[in-house]
């Protein structure tokens, strides 16, 4: 009896255990920051890599997506109308995955031509898609040594169990300069709705870092939303469920931090004279308290 039941809580635990798709960002592109999907648009506004997590499958993988590219999958406004052609469909090796197929294909839109590529990745029953949109040619040549380099990363891992928040070090009881409200300006790619595909405006914006003393984190655009404005009410638990790509923990080291997003992803940064450098940006530390 013993032993069956340990069978069927090793059983119990494989089923649960969920498919990650791992990819790094391509570097120069501005993203979405842990929506589903995940958009990475260029820094000329003329591509989009959509990262799609995985999804249940119903029915068989390759027949699948040889007869609709799973575009069902895909975000209604990035589906693709009409083919310009047949695509090229072909199998690639991703780490970790069960199998794996991709297709080059041309879309026209309307009389535009949108060059496209989409990998999708099959693991047990589930399949994620990456999804790489450009606007012509030149576009989708310009930015793919970008995108390339990203794809490269690509790998399929487990889902770990949640896990209580890291404890802070010692050395960042009290604060320590460590927990606040830190903003920077960014610029962002905004998409035009109602406009051509893949258009959009720039705008500079606000890009906050919230640091409880308890060593959580929450980051996002504009400002924290409090009731009333005051970030020392903010739920980082509800922030966490609703959204996991931007709300996690943090460990700080002397000056180093290493943030944790409860979906996974890991970001270094550093922390000294009231200023927090992650992403490439600068932080500066708000007056207001958490």
């Amino acid at each position: 009896m013993k032993l069956l039941l340990l069978a069927l809580a090793l059983f119990a635990g494989a089923a649960l255990a969920q498919p990650v798709l791992h990819i790094e960002a391509p570097k120069g592109f501005t993203g979405s920051l842990g929506r589903d999907p995940a958009a990475h648009v260029s820094g000329a506004g003329d591509a989009i890599l959509n990262i799609y997590p995985f999804k249940p499958l119903g029915g068989a993988f390759q027949e699948k997506f040889r007869a609709t590219l799973l575009r069902e999958l895909v975000q209604e406004d990035r589906q693709e109308r009409k083919l310009a052609g047949a695509p090229e469909i072909a199998a690639i090796a991703v780490p970790g995955a069960d199998e794996a197929l991709f297709a080059k294909f041309v879309e026209d839109r309307a009389g535009t031509l949108r060059y496209r590529l989409r990998v999708a990745i099959r693991s047990g029953s589930a399949v994620a898609l990456v999804d790489y949109d450009a606007n012509g040619a030149k576009a989708y040549m310009g930015n793919w040594p970008t995108v390339a380099s990203s794809l490269e990363t690509m790998k399929v891992g487990t889902a770990k169990a949640a896990a209580p928040a890291p404890k802070p070090a010692a050395a960042q009881k009290g604060g320590g300069g460590g927990d606040g409200l830190f903003l920077a300006q960014t610029r962002r790619f905004v998409m035009r709705i109602g406009g051509t595909p893949g258009s959009g405006d720039w705008e500079i914006t606000t890009r906050f870092y919230l640091l409880s003393k308890d060593g959580r984190f929450h980051r996002g655009y504009g400002l924290p939303s409090v009731p009333g404005g005051d970030i020392r009410t903010f739920d980082f638990a509800q922030a966490e469920r609703q959204d996991a790509g931007n709300t996690g923990s943090f460990i700080r080291t002397g000056s180093k931090l290493v943030f944790r997003s409860a979906a996974g992803e890991t970001v270094e940064g550093s922390l000294a004279d009231n200023q927090l450098a992650v992403e490439n940006l600068t932080f500066k530390k708000s007056a207001l308290k958490p």
